[in-house]
């Protein structure tokens, strides 16, 4: 069982409506006290998968009160430990509170579509990397270039910021996206220049095919990832990097391009493109069920359009994909 404590700054005169508020809630245990001449402050201790509810409530009632304010912090224990509920149908709302608050996914995620020198750093290491462990065809190598890739939790911040209908947070993803694959592109062009690459080399060929089997791999690592995350198990996003070989074909296009290899080189990227948008598709969707949505009606209503808009588009392109591979093989 897991808790999280709600600090919430509140003007004074809104004192006994906020403990109506939070006495008609199911929370663990509540103090107040002073936080200054004006304010006073509301220490909330809830259980993780009711945190949303208390947020979205005290959010509609105050936001945009002068000094209004919401801290998470996340507890390891509580003590004495609360006894565990009955067990009781799944019910829709049980099945949404199977996660923590939109409020601590959307900072998680934001904080991983920052560009940073960390992160084109990261990129560039994890294009030599995996561009080495190519040309070696060193399996373990292309292993820890895929670990050290921070590509897969952009995409599934791209996947959020898409049902939260958030068009600034689309396009920085896009952008930094972007701007990754073009730093990965280029080194491992430089690579392809500067070493010998064998086309025939079995772990760059392995790049340059396209089966069902990437398709689905890359689905169940977006559906994974975007779990990860809403569940608060980052640490499962390691996992789902190793998993899904985003870096790789980038790597093994680069390669080729470097050394020549133009018509191999379009079936490393066409595999890239399949992971890429599978990846986005898969989260998406996944975000939609888990009813990841703005608090206002209004803008709930608009990120869903945008949301379906954003997976029919996704689909097509998949299709279009499937296509060109389909050609690409014959030809």
């Amino acid at each position: 069982m897991i808790f999280r404590l709600i600090q919430i700054v509140l003007p004074n005169d809104k004192k006994e409506q906020s403990e109506r508020i939070i006495k008609e809630m199911d929370i663990m245990d509540y103090s107040y006290s002073v936080f200054s001449k004006t304010h006073l402050k509301f220490d909330i201790i809830v259980k993780m998968d009711r945190s949303e509810e208390l947020l979205e409530i005290f959010q509609k009632e105050f936001y945009g009160l002068d000094g209004f304010r919401i801290i998470i912090i996340p507890i390891e224990t509580y003590i004495p430990f609360p006894e565990e509920e009955p067990d009781i149908e799944m019910s829709e709302a049980k099945i949404q509170s199977e996660r923590i608050s939109r409020e601590e996914i959307y900072a998680r995620v934001s904080e991983m579509s920052q560009l940073t020198r960390v992160y084109m750093i990261l990129v560039a290491a994890s294009a030599f990397v995996a561009s080495i462990g190519l040309l070696n065809d060193d399996v373990a190598v292309i292993i820890g270039a895929m670990i050290i890739a921070p590509l897969l939790g952009l995409n599934i911040g791209l996947s959020l910021a898409t049902v939260m209908g958030n068009r600034k947070f689309i396009v920085r993803s896009v952008k930094t996206n972007l701007i990754g694959f073009l730093i990965a592109t280029a080194v491992s062009v430089a690579v392809g220049m500067i070493f010998a690459v064998n086309p025939q080399n079995p772990s760059i060929i392995l790049r340059t095919d396209i089966g069902r089997g990437s398709f689905f791999l890359a689905l169940a690592s977006g559906l994974a990832g975007s779990l990860a995350l809403t569940t608060g198990l980052t640490s499962a996003l390691v996992g789902v990097m190793i998993a899904v070989a985003l870096m790789p074909p980038i790597a093994a296009f680069g390669l080729l391009m470097g050394s020549g290899n133009f018509y191999l080189a379009f079936g490393a990227f066409l595999l890239f493109l399949v992971n890429l948008i599978s990846i986005n598709l898969a989260a998406t969707v996944s975000f939609m069920a888990q009813d990841i949505k703005p608090i206002e009606a209004e803008e709930s209503r608009k990120a869903k359009i945008i949301a379906k808009k954003s997976i029919m588009l996704l689909a097509s392109i998949l299709i279009i994909l499937f296509a060109l591979i389909r050609f690409h093989i014959i030809y």
